[in-house]
């Protein structure tokens, strides 16, 4: 793991009067990089951990599973299920109008026959059918309504999984720059202790010792800024990954090596198969496809079948003749025959000239995207690798250097702050290079829709060199 030591520290400053100063102690293989300007700090002396108060601290795979069924995002994809399983019962019924009933009651009243007033009754039974298998293309595209929702859920899922991979790498840098903040006020506070014992033995002056007040106290506010930053980063993966309210969770582990990708051709080939952004294009353009059928199919007529039923008597009939009845059966069909539903139709159409114009332009972006994306992860990898073998081993070279100079008297405190702006700001940069190598890797994770560290490159990715520490 590549990580870069940074805070300056100095617990010797210079050797008892009249000895021969100690050479610096050795190091074994493997072991941390030594601070700057002191020997390795005593197990009492070590950095504490930059904590977030109540958080858990939790691995990155415990808190992506939890993400995958509880983000806020998911949770909305997975209810918008919903809309497609009622699509498919609202089409389900095998008569979609109801039937419609008249009744009708009354005199029969004649001129001819002023005495004679009959009782009249009529009733009508009609109900709307369909010809033209429009049930089941209403039903064919419900469901494709729903496995529609069903890629678009999954898109939600990847992304959201690659923003949480995203915060909690982003987390992690901003707990090594907590770490860094800490190591830094540590440092302020060893050296104001040996500036001011310096001081009262008449080694320094007096304004040696408010230099090094100023900078302990702008140490101090470095550190509560990098400790904000460091809960807010946990804060916000947190919400990524739809924790509880009320309940904060912080990144464990630390920055891991950088990784190169293979060849993008290779990529391109992957992503036009199983990219989830284009499962959920081809799903539109087969919903788009299914509507567009159905509204065609809705072009025909729905005629009406029923039934007329009547009881009539004729003015002038003896009292005890019976009255008519009379029974028809009915169709009704509208006119004209097949220019109906011509909005329906036409923006059916529509919406599937959009879909298929949408889903080559993803297809185009993704593509093009993963060319610039592949160039930027393997650029970044290589940054933050070169700090690794090329940065680092001469920074801690130059901070030997600069401990046996202030220890010889040949560097005053104040050159001993300038060194230290120097390596911070390299820690800073290397930080901010690993900065850089996560973005470009969260762009790469939701173009190609897998992680990266499946994409890996078959050259070397780590350098022959043992790793820095950040530590």
């Amino acid at each position: 793991m590549f990580t870069l030591a940074v805070a300056v520290t100095a617990a010797s400053l210079a050797p008892a009067a009249g000895a021969a100063p100690a050479p610096a102690p050795a190091r074994k293989t493997g072991d941390p990089p030594a601070p700057l300007l002191a020997p390795a700090p005593e197990p009492s002396q070590s950095i504490p951990e930059p904590v977030v108060a109540g958080a858990q601290v939790l691995p990155l795979d415990a808190i992506l599973k939890h993400a995958e069924e509880n983000a806020m995002p998911v949770r909305a994809a997975r209810t918008r299920l919903e809309l497609g399983d009622a699509a498919i019962t609202g089409a389900k019924p095998l008569l979609i109008d109801n039937p419609q009933l008249y009744l009708g009651m009354g005199a029969r009243m004649n001129p001819a026959y002023t005495d004679d007033t009959q009782f009249e009754l009529q009733a009508t039974l009609q109900q709307p059918i369909e010809i033209g298998r429009e049930r089941s293309l209403r039903i064919k595209a419900g469901r494709e309504y729903r496995e529609f929702l069903d890629k678009e859920l999954a898109q939600v899922r990847w992304t959201t999984h690659a923003q949480v991979h995203y915060a909690y790498n982003t987390a992690l840098i901003a707990k090594e720059r907590a770490r860094t903040a800490s190591r830094t006020q540590q440092f302020a506070e060893r050296l104001l202790d040996i500036a001011s014992r310096r001081q009262q033995a008449g080694e320094i002056s007096r304004l040696r010792v408010r230099v090094a007040e100023g900078e302990l106290a702008r140490a101090r506010q470095s550190k509560l800024a990098a400790d904000l930053n460091f809960r807010l980063a946990c804060i916000h993966l947190a919400e990524m990954a739809g924790w509880p309210s009320g309940q904060l969770i912080a990144p464990a582990g630390e920055l891991g090596d950088p990784i190169k990708v293979r060849d993008p051709e290779d990529l391109i080939a992957n992503v036009q198969k199983e990219h989830p952004a284009l499962k959920t294009r081809e799903a539109q353009v087969e919903l788009g496809e299914a509507r567009a059928k159905s509204a065609k199919r809705d072009r025909l007529p729905e005629p009406w079948v029923g039934v007329y039923v009547g009881r009539e008597r004729e003015p002038g009939l003896m009292e005890n003749m019976p009255a008519s009845r009379i029974v028809l059966g009915m169709i009704t069909i509208p006119l004209p025959f097949f220019k109906r539903n011509q909005l329906a139709r036409a923006q059916t159409r529509a919406e599937l000239s959009v879909a298929n114009t949408e889903l080559e332009v993803t297809r185009y972006q993704l593509a093009m995207n993963a060319r610039r994306a592949v160039d930027a992860i393997n650029t970044a990898a290589e940054r933050v690798r070169t700090y690794s073998r090329e940065v680092v081993p001469r920074f801690e070279e130059n901070l030997q250097l600069l401990q046996r100079a202030f220890e010889l008297g040949e560097v005053d405190i104040i050159e001993v702050f300038v060194a230290r702006e120097n390596f911070l700001r390299i820690q800073t940069e290397a930080l901010d290079a690993y900065g850089t190598y996560f973005d470009a890797m969260y762009t790469l994770e939701t173009i190609i829709g897998s992680e990266v560290s499946t994409l890996v490159s078959p050259g070397p990715t780590r350098s022959s060199a043992p790793p820095a520490t950040l530590r």
